[in-house]
């Protein structure tokens, strides 16, 4: 399969389109279609802006080239739901992400040296708790104050965090990716307006790349969710916030931590049984007034999700440098020349 014929498979995949129905927007045939995605048939340029408005992309959307990095997609969590095509479309959409990010640094002679991440060993459950404190120790993250911004805290670290569209909810059974690439530890994840649910992601996905888990027979995502409550909601500071032991809890008190600490109500509840401050019978008693009040399929006060503005950043600071055009420019982020020169930042000092 051409280059060109990925493309075309991908848009039309995307756009959730069969091959008969792409045909009839063409005006061609499902099996004429299904040629030129396999190769047999090479589109020229005015076939080229037939599939481009067929389809509501830009021609540069078609003929854009990756270099996909082998990827072993060993910690890929999704639902069972998630499978066929639109599993495959998705795994090919990460890695044409990655690669075009892994273009970028290169291209900005980043030190990959400083991309190492320190591992903790984990013999027991308990070991990951302690793991989520020796990780804020080691990056001077205090154990009393929640983590402000995320994202920005583990680019900084040299995590590169990827952020997947997802369009008419098609990919909503994906939960995450952690992964090192070409020794890079890479994030991904779908955006997402709940930012206490891509919070516990990040930090859920980031245990997957820290953790050297030593014993097979524990189990790695209750370690991961482990780290990640423990990352996001020190023991420290959730006795501080609500002592030591309780007979019962407000439900201001968990609004309140979870406007500070950016994490679900569901998590913190979770949080003061994993430590003993609640019993089991008042965890239970919660969760069923939860049930009732609708809160564990929606809870209030949504937390404003956040963003990596890094790749963006970069490929724009290559453009002004002239390392790279301004066509490639636009071919990296995915917009037009006119969208680009609109842009509020685009000003040159």
């Amino acid at each position: 399969m051409s280059e060109i014929g990925k493309n075309l498979k991908r848009v039309r995949l995307l756009k959730k389109l069969s091959l008969k129905n792409a045909g009839e927007l063409l005006n061609m045939s499902a099996t004429a279609v299904s040629k030129y995605e396999k190769g047999e048939i090479e589109p020229n340029s005015q076939k080229l802006i037939e599939f481009a408005n067929a389809y509501g992309v830009k021609v540069l959307d078609l003929l854009k080239q990756y270099k996909a990095p082998e990827m072993k997609f060993n910690a890929f969590r999704k639902k069972q739901r998630l499978k066929g095509q639109n599993l495959e479309l998705l795994k090919e959409i990460i890695q044409n992400k990655v690669s075009d990010y892994l273009e970028v640094i290169k291209l900005d002679e980043l030190n990959l040296q400083d991309m190492k991440i320190k591992k903790y060993d984990c013999n027991t459950y308990d070991d990951a708790e302690k793991a989520a404190e020796k990780f804020r120790d080691d990056y001077n993250l205090s154990i009393n104050q929640p983590i402000s911004d995320l994202i920005s805290i583990l680019e900084n670290l040299g995590i590169i965090i990827i952020q997947i569209d997802n369009p008419d909810n098609r990919f909503s059974d994906f939960d995450g990716l952690s992964e090192i690439v070409d020794d890079i530890p890479i994030i991904v994840l779908l955006k997402d307006s709940d930012g206490a649910r891509q919070r516990f992601t990040i930090a859920h996905e980031l245990g997957h790349l820290v953790l050297n888990i030593l014993d097979n027979n524990l189990n790695e995502e209750k370690l991961c969710n482990k780290f990640a409550g423990a990352l996001l909601m020190p023991k420290v500071a959730v006795i501080n916030e609500f002592g030591e032991f309780r007979h019962s809890i407000s439900y201001y008190e968990l609004k309140v931590f979870k406007l500070e600490y950016k994490v679900s109500m569901s998590a913190i509840v979770y949080r003061l049984k994993e430590l003993n401050i609640i019993s089991e019978y008042l965890f239970r008693k919660i969760n069923i007034s939860f049930s009732s009040m609708g809160i564990r399929k929606q809870e209030p006060d949504l937390i404003d999700a956040e963003n990596s503005y890094q790749f963006n950043r970069l490929v724009h600071k290559l453009e002004v440098d002239n390392i790279i055009s301004l066509n490639k420019a636009c071919e990296l982020l995915g917009m037009s020349i006119v969208d680009y020169n609109n842009e509020d930042n685009n000003y040159r000092y």
